[in-house]
């Protein structure tokens, strides 16, 4: 088996809701999907504050979302907005950084949180 062949391989058991992914409900461009993909939380951070900003107790929260392009038929834009459905709530994040290569779909994802 070529490296090709095998990274579609290992792909599909990354994206199986069986093994790794979980069936998502996400929102992107006006249009819903219920796709199975990867949501990987990074530790919250504080957010840099502006001179003269008071806005206390928010924090910068990241994640990255891992989606196959099969199952998905697009590939998400740098700066766009993205609503994903997480234990019955629906949250928003930026789309900072997008990018595909053999099939799969990562996003880098930020958002403010209290």
């Amino acid at each position: 088996m070529d490296f090709k062949a095998q990274i579609i391989k290992d792909l599909k058991v990354f994206h199986n809701p069986g093994e790794f992914a979980e069936m998502m409900c996400i929102w992107y461009d006006g249009q819903q999907y219920e796709v199975p993909a990867v949501l990987d939380h990074m530790t919250g951070t504080d957010r840099q504050k502006p001179g003269g900003d008071n806005a206390e107790g928010i924090y910068r929260a990241e994640a990255m979302l891992y989606i196959s392009h099969a199952d998905i038929g697009i590939v998400p834009k740098k700066g766009r907005e993205i609503e994903i459905e997480e234990a019955g709530a629906v949250n928003s994040y930026t789309i900072e950084k997008s990018s595909y290569e053999a099939g799969e779909i990562v996003l880098e994802l930020g958002a403010y949180t209290e």
